[in-house]
Formats: C-alpha cells, structure tokens, sequence
C-alpha cells in the first residue's frame, strides 16, 4: 500500500504532504481545480514518462516521493531483494526527480536505478484505471493468464509447461534432421571434433585445481619465506608456543581459584589449537617445492584446455556439452534413416503425453471458466448492467507452453446482442463499471496493492453512481483505492475524503490538497450534490454520508 506520499513543484502543485491507509480514499474538487494531479504523480512513481512541463514555472526541479509497505510474499518484495533492496518492515521509498529540462532521475531507498527497474518492480503494486485506458483487462492476450490465475492450480499448469518444453526439444531435432543435409566432408570435420575433445580427456573441476596449482608455483618464494616466518614466530623458545605453555603451566596450580580455572581452560585449549595449527603450516611448508617440470605441463594443459574453449565453449562444462551435440550429429548423419524413425517415435510419445495434460488442464480451465462468468456476471448486476452477458472463449491452438487454448474474454450489453471480444466494448460508462466489476475478482488475485480509479464515474448519475461507489468500498477491504470523482455518491463511500482547490491570482496559480474532518466533508458533498451548502442541502449530504458509511 502506499503508506505516504510528499510533492513538490510538480505542475501547480507547490508542495503536498499526505498520508493515507489501506482503504478508500476519495478526491473531489471543482472541474479545472487539478483532481487528476496527484494520479499523475504517482504515475511517475510506477515508471511513467515526463517532461520539463511537469516542473512547476520558476522551479528548478519538481520532485515526487512516497513510501511503500508490501505484504511479507509480495512478488515485487522478492523483486526487491533479488535488486539488493531488503527492509525489515516491508517498507521501501520510491522518488523521481525532474529537471527543468525535462530529465529525470528514478531512487529506490535513495539508489538511483534504471526506469525500467521502477518500472518492473512498481507493475503488480499500482494499477491506474482510467475511463478509457486499455490495459491488460481488455488485451486478450493477458487472458488465458486471468484465468489461469482465477484457477489457481499452477502445479498442473507447470506439467503442462514441463511437458510442452519436452515436446519441443523432440520437435527440433526432429525437424533438423529432416531438413539438413551432410557430405562427407561435413561428417569427417565433425569426427574430428570430438576426437578432439575425447584426446584432451578434460575434466570439470581440472582447469581449477591446475590454475590454483600454477599460482603456488609462482608465488613459492614469497609463499616459503611467509610460511617459515610464521612458523618461526610461533615455535621454539620465547616464542609464542612456548610462552603460552609457561602460561597454562604456572596457572594449573591455582584452580582452586574459580574465576582463575576459566582463564587456565581457555589458554589451555587455546595451546592445543595454536600445536595443532602449527603442526598443519609445517606439514604444508614441508610439502612445497618448485618443479619446472611439473609447471611446463601446467602451462602446457592449461593451453590445451584455453584452445578448446576458443574452439566449442566459454567453460569445460560447454565444451562437453558441445561434445555430446556433435555426438548427436554424428548418429544422425551415419544413421540417418534409423535416427529419424526413433525421433518419430519420440516425437509421437512426447505429443502424446503433452496432449494428455494439456486436455486434462483445459478441462480444468473450462470449469473455472463457467465459475468465473457467473461472478462476472453478478458484479454486472450489481452495477446496473441487468443485461450484461459474459463469457469466456474457447478455440483450440497447436500446442504451446500454455496449453492447447486460445483463450478471449467476451461480452454483450445488451438484449439480443452478440458475443463480442471484451476490447470492442463501445460505451465508456458502461465499460467502465465493467472494469470495475472484473477488478474486483481479478486485483486481489494479481497481488496489486493500490487501484487509482480517474473519473470512471464520468457519464453516470443516481443509483448507478451509488452502486459503483459502494464496488469501490468493497474493493477496498483487500486493496488499497485511490479514486478521483465529480460525485457526491462516490466519495461519500470513501473512508477519506480529500479536497482538490485551485488558487488563482495575478502572479501564479497553485493546487493544494488536504483531507476533509467531518464537518468539511458534509458541506463539500452538499456542494458536489447541489452547489448549496443550505440547511436542506447539508441535511441531505448528511444522510448520504450516513447512508454510504454504513
């Protein structure tokens, strides 16, 4: 949720501070008085483009700052992490700053980063709906996701992605196969390439241990001199060895004495550690030596070894991966006949086994599917869209990572209508109460923390007005919702309601933002209602306060 927010010389805002909680929170204000201007600022926190016009005139920078509490599995938290952000308290600070040339600097935690990081960690945070955006609701390709999530069994989606990733590695030897054709030449150079590979008889972990053996070779006078030095320091007479012994030994006769008896079994253990270690650097200094010949065949393996990664791989583990891929070629040039009918057979029994998930998790799908336009269906109803039918389509595809279906949402508003894809619904009010039921299926399901509604309410008036207020408020005992509204109806539904007013004089304009106490917000509906703030007037803004609120 966003937990708080600060702007500065962003367009006519000169500076805001609010805070907010995880529920509704409603902004009215007279047409022109700049509802949308705190919207646009956080649009800028989830990565969205500016320009020097959304720094206020005369100031050299505008500057956008919230802090954001995630809940503890939040997939942008792991996000997060992964970008060495971590917290806590599952709270982290998002800022944009913007020159007057219309430049801009992206911090997490006062990091700068990429916008294209902001922008991939803020997706599944913020979701800014507006009356006539087209996001992943109406993109038909976000769908089959949609309902796959609606679903929610994405073991049996991930047999069907294993299974699929099986199929496909068939297929394209398969078709390789069929579709290159080797001489002889071809055939000899590729024997040779792994006669190549199998007479260097390279191991894993060899270039390593050949590496950390050439450095002892070439650091053996530093490394002997260090070591005896070492060694020298610890053993023999007044030195450390013995000094300690002298220690441990006059200390032996007063454990009687409790708090000296600790000290003596300390410096006790101590002097079997230091002997113990001692005796180890000898063991090591004793082994070392330099044989020029054994580095001539250092340096003349680690040759071998570099040539070969020039040639097949950056790593040995490539190189033999590399090996086997030529092996591969190799049978199916000299067996081509035989390869091809045994990929066939292959080909057939991974097709089979795809086929057979894929039909059992589509199944799946089609009976959420009906599950899901039933609730679909009846958020319609409750927004006064009676006569709304929607539906979830099917037609199979050739097999894919996600199944064999092609999957569209569709939908008919009216009597007697055809289905028709979800994006080609025209009217803006009634695709926005649509929106508005779906997300309150879908946003708990994606994770979304924060939904900004920007006057979707446009166009509506009376009971239909109540009702979307009221799908807001509901929304927002899951997820936290921002939304800008001309109706009374709406922002009374809101837990919080905040003022928008413009300040003109003859020098500036400027937009402040505060949040309304009890008394404010009755005569502020009154005026949204009726543009009275008469007796009447406020005795009927109560009682829709009232009305909303409980």
């Amino acid at each position: 949720m966003l937990k708080e927010i600060y702007v500065k010389d962003f367009i006519l805002i000169d500076t805001a501070a609010l805070q907010f909680t995880n529920s509704m929170s409603a902004f009215t204000g007279e047409t022109g008085a700049g509802k949308s201007l705190l919207i646009d600022a956080i649009a800028l926190l989830k990565g969205g483009r500016c320009n020097a016009s959304m720094v206020k005139k005369g100031a050299e920078k505008a500057l956008v700052e919230a802090v954001f509490e995630l809940a503890g599995n939040h997939h942008s938290l792991s996000l997060l992490n992964e970008y060495g952000f971590e917290s806590d308290d599952n709270t982290f600070i998002v800022t944009r700053e913007i020159n007057s040339e219309g430049k801009s600097t992206a911090r997490i935690n006062h990091r700068t980063v990429p916008v294209s990081m902001l922008k991939e960690i803020m997706e599944n945070i913020i979701d800014i709906h507006s009356q006539h955006d087209t996001q992943y609701l109406l993109n038909s390709k976000y769908h089959t996701t949609l309902l796959d999530q609606y679903l929610n069994d994405f073991e049996a989606l991930q047999q069907v992605q294993t299974a699929y990733r099986e199929y496909a590695d068939l297929k394209h030897d398969y078709e390789m196969a069929m579709n290159q054709t080797y001489n002889e030449d071809d055939l000899e150079f590729l024997l040779y390439q792994v006669r190549e590979i199998d007479e260097a008889a390279i191991s894993a972990d060899e270039e390593e241990q050949l590496i950390d053996e050439q450095k002892k070779m070439m650091a053996f006078e530093k490394l002997s001199q260090r070591l005896a030095n070492a060694i020298d320091a610890l053993d023999g007479s007044n030195r450390a060895s013995e000094s300690l012994y002298e220690a441990v030994h006059e200390l032996s006769y007063l454990e009687e004495f409790n708090d000296i008896k600790g000290q003596h079994e300390v410096l006790n253990d101590l002097y079997y550690s230091l002997n113990d270690a001692l005796d180890s650097l000898k063991q090591i200094y004793n082994q070392l030596e330099y044989d020029e010949e054994r580095n001539n065949e250092i340096q003349e393996r680690l040759f071998v070894i570099n040539n070969l990664k020039r040639k097949y791989g950056s790593t040995i583990d490539l190189i033999l991966e590399k090996r086997d891929e030529l092996n591969r070629k190799i049978e199916m040039i000299t067996h081509r006949q035989e390869f091809i009918e045994q990929q066939e057979a292959l080909l057939k029994q991974a097709l089979d086994r795809y086929s057979a998930v894929a039909l059992a998790y589509s199944k799946k799908r089609q009976k959420a599917a009906k599950t899901l336009e039933k609730e679909i269906c009846k958020e319609c109803v409750d927004l006064y869209l009676e006569h709304a039918r929607f539906s979830v389509s099917f037609k199979e595809q050739a097999p894919s990572i996600n199944g064999i279906d092609k999957i569209e949402f569709m939908i008919s508003m009216n009597p007697g209508e055809d289905m028709k894809p979800l994006a080609s619904v025209a009217s803006g009010g009634e695709l926005s109460r649509l929106m508005l039921g779906m997300k309150i299926i879908f946003t708990r399901l994606q994770g979304i923390e924060t939904v900004i509604f920007d006057e979707i309410d446009t166009g509506v008036s009376g009971k239909v007005a109540f009702a979307i207020g009221r799908k807001m408020a509901e929304l927002a005992k899951h997820t936290q919702v921002f939304c800008v509204t001309h109706l009374a109806s709406v922002a009374a539904c809101a837990a919080t309601q905040y003022l928008v007013e413009k300040n003109q004089q003859k020098a500036f304009t400027k937009t402040s933002i505060h949040a309304l106490d009890d008394e404010e917000r009755i005569r502020v509906l009154a005026m949204i209602a009726s543009n009275s703030d008469s007796e009447p007037a406020l005795s009927a803004a109560r009682e829709l306060l009232h009305k909303a609120q409980s």
